[in-house]
């Protein structure tokens, strides 16, 4: 009896649904296909390679991505399940090792994604969930950052993610991130596999590409949870009090709440100082506290309006420390505001010359009135954004 189903939604989808299809069916698995009102020959050309495995689930009326993810929670009649995008692929044997990993007690598996560009079919990288994650219980690190390669290609128990409530779907873009925090602060488990079980074609027009509305969802998503929830689950799972609070201050800064993110620096500094210690060797970000606190100080500086001259001297005591592109970029931010403008370009130009593409120095670069601020410093490990983007005509 089958124990694990593949989930896909999909509207509109009839460039790669076969592809899509065609690469779990050798799992002998059941598919569930849930059609978010497509206008073309999605459904026909799904059932032409389903082999018998493929059900479908068709939606009353277009929802948007998270209502059809909830017309496929609902459908699943196995205690496992895992989505499919409608353009990406399933590696074959990913079945019975997410299915391995439940088994053992896992309520959500997260595998290696295998990245390739969508247009030209070319190998970009492996995404690996980051070691830091697999060393560690502490699931709660997730309210920090979503580190996972990906987090709608989870492998999951069904009846884990119904008891946090399923999918919201007034969520648009982060959805699959906010029913895991959810299951998180439910008290969900998570496995790590190393080998590759997904194949993500990544395309620039992607909702995961439009920035300014991801940030805006997910600053909804994490505004559903309680500082003090997030910290008493980061504590129980032995997580030190700082750590805990660079976590809970990361948040902060997504949810835009700058007066608590402010509080949090102020308990950080005064529990390990500001200093050369780097808290985390193994961490997301290995770097001398000294550094992050310079860094979130002068940025906050910038957020609030405060005083740009501050800020000038917090990021220029970082840079000393360790250049930046960030750093780099909000001190061209606060040397704009100050008039300083041809100091501010050459910071500008550094940020892109450390980090070739990097869009907020790159949006400054062709307007410096638009400062556009780093809220949090870059990642440390691959992802399948490059925090890139092109620059309007």
């Amino acid at each position: 009896m089958a124990r694990l189903t593949v989930l896909i939604a999909a509207r509109n989808a009839a460039e790669t649904i076969r592809r899509a299809v065609s690469s779990c069916v050798d799992e002998r698995i059941p598919i569930c296909l849930v059609d978010d009102n497509s206008t073309d020959n999605t459904v026909e050309l799904a059932r032409s390679v389903g082999d018998g495995l493929l059900e479908v689930v068709e939606c009353e009326a277009p929802g948007g991505v998270g209502a059809a993810r909830q017309a496929g929670l609902d459908a699943v009649d196995t205690p496992y399940a895992a989505w499919l995008d409608a353009d990406d692929e399933w590696i074959h044997g990913r079945a019975q090792r997410v299915e391995q990993a439940l088994d053992a007690g896992a309520d959500v598996v997260s595998d290696t994604i295998e990245l390739y560009d969508g247009r030209s079919g070319k190998f970009l990288r492996s995404l690996r969930p980051p070691a830091f994650l697999r060393s560690t219980p502490y699931a709660w690190r997730l309210f920090e950052r979503n580190y996972l390669p990906g987090d709608t290609q989870l492998g999951f128990r069904v009846d884990a993610f119904r008891q946090a409530g399923g999918y919201d779907r007034t969520v648009f873009g982060p959805e699959s991130y906010d029913v895991l925090l959810r299951s998180v602060a439910n008290g969900a488990r998570l496995a790590y596999l190393d080998e590759p079980g997904y194949r993500m074609h990544a395309y620039p027009d992607s909702v995961s590409r439009d920035l300014g509305r991801q940030r805006a969802a997910v600053r909804s998503v994490l505004r559903k949870h309680d500082y003090e929830n997030v910290r008493a689950g980061c504590h129980a799972q032995g997580c030190a009090p700082a750590v805990a609070h660079w976590i809970l201050l990361s948040m902060a800064m997504f949810r835009e709440d700058y007066g608590a993110a402010a509080q949090m620096l102020d308990r950080i500094q005064s529990e390990v100082g500001a200093n050369d210690i780097v808290l985390e060797p193994d961490g997301p970000f290995p770097v001398a506290e000294s550094w992050r606190q310079f860094f979130y100080r002068a940025t906050l500086l910038l957020l609030t309006n405060g005083d740009a001259e501050r800020a000038v001297d917090y990021l220029r005591s970082a840079e000393s420390l360790r250049p930046t592109a960030e750093g780099a970029n909000n001190l061209g931010v606060a040397l704009h505001r100050l008039g300083d403008n041809a100091a501010s370009r050459a910071c500008f130009l550094d940020a892109l010359q450390r980090f070739a593409g990097y869009r907020d120095a790159s949006l400054n670069l062709a307007d410096p009135d638009t400062c556009t601020i780093t809220t949090h410093s870059l990642r440390h490990q691959p992802s399948r954004s490059e925090y890139h983007t092109e620059l309007p005509d």
